[in-house]
């Protein structure tokens, strides 16, 4: 009795789609090694204010390996505009990358921004919603366009001094290596205002090696390193998203009061190590499991109570979605096995469902 009032306690749906004990977070999925323009992430910031030329958004590209970032100034953010800034702004200046990672804006869901990766040859790689870790590159490059642009901005508009940020974003030295974005693409800093001065000489010794050799052995000698920051105990995620049957999705809108952090259930169609594949009312779509939680049911099936989880039971797959409130099955009468009146004798039972066994003696027909 005590296993199943637990299991019928833990499978409430609206405490689970209410109560937050613990959220998952899963750890950072790395990267494969790439080369230097092979992986680009992309993304626009804004609305911002309105320039006097009219200016309204940025489109940012950060290249991977290399962190050497553009942003390019638009009036509007359709898709032609984006496409037409991607291949004029960056394709053209440093050939067509392999990879691109990009949100689900609706810019980058357009048909024309996928025929034109599809003609180049560029794989698109999309975001899971309310992740933006999955584009951190680039996400977390803007915190620091905005903090430099913000500063600058004591006169003139946000598109003058542009240039003047992205020039110190590309020489400035990253924390977690020391090498800027500049040395990372061309071999050696760039040479801010100011610098006056060189150690440049005109004498060479043909023993050494020529000035390509040297910049080409300097650019693979340096590599991004991995962040290793977080603390391995802060990682958490649930042992049972690996076998559950329906999940719970965090809400990670803007939500009106008492309206519960999860919705759900919704049933897993397929699993991956971050991401898993869901069933919603209206359609199919990937999200992180960071948003996830396993979903517990119950559903009554021949006086058994089961759950999703359960791959065991032969009757695992008759299990409906748990939005659907079960209750134990009502007892049955039971009738007497004396010679008597053929009239079952009457049950008496508590509020719980319990039947009350009376002394023979009261059993009076």
């Amino acid at each position: 009795m005590n296993r199943d009032v637990s299991l019928w306690a833990k499978t409430c749906i609206l405490c689970q789609r209410s109560k937050v004990n613990r959220h998952t977070v899963s750890n950072l999925t790395k990267f494969s090694e790439v080369d230097r323009f092979e992986h680009v992430h992309i993304d626009i910031v804004g609305p911002l204010e309105i320039s006097p030329d009219g200016y309204r958004y940025l489109l940012t590209i950060i290249d991977r390996r290399t962190r050497w970032a553009e942003a390019f100034p638009l009036r509007d953010i359709t898709a032609e505009t984006v496409a037409k800034h991607l291949y004029e702004g960056w394709i053209c200046r440093y050939g067509c990358p392999m990879k691109l990672t990009s949100d689900q804006g609706r810019q980058f869901e357009s048909s024309l921004f996928n025929q034109l990766l599809k003609m180049l040859g560029v794989k698109r790689i999309r975001t899971t919603p309310y992740h933006p870790q999955s584009n951190g590159a680039v996400e977390r490059w803007h915190r620091s366009l905005k903090t430099a642009l913000s500063t600058r901005l004591s006169h003139g508009s946000w598109v003058e001094e542009l240039p003047t940020v992205l020039l110190g974003l590309r020489a400035a030295g990253r924390s977690d290596s020391g090498v800027s974005a500049a040395e990372l693409t061309f071999g050696r800093n760039l040479r801010l205002p100011g610098d006056f001065y060189g150690n440049s000489s005109n004498n060479c010794n043909v023993n050494d090696y020529c000035l390509v050799d040297k910049i080409r052995d300097t650019i693979r000698s340096y590599k991004p390193t991995s962040d290793n920051s977080r603390n391995c105990q802060s990682f958490f995620v649930h042992k049972d998203l690996r076998n559950c049957e329906y999940v719970f999705v965090r809400d990670d809108s803007i939500r009106k009061p008492l309206k519960p952090p999860y919705d759900g259930p919704y049933r897993v169609i397929k699993r991956a190590s971050k991401v898993y594949l869901i069933q919603l009312p209206d359609r199919q779509v990937h999200i992180s499991i960071d948003r996830l939680k396993p979903a517990y049911v119950l559903k009554e099936c021949d006086g058994n109570i089961i759950t999703p989880s359960d791959s065991n039971a032969d009757n695992a797959a008759d299990v409906v979605p748990a939005h659907v409130r079960f209750a134990l099955p009502p007892p049955t009468p039971v009738t007497s096995s004396s010679p008597g009146p053929s009239n079952p004798i009457s049950v008496k039972t508590t509020r719980s469902g319990r039947i009350v066994k009376l002394p023979s003696r009261f059993n009076i027909s």
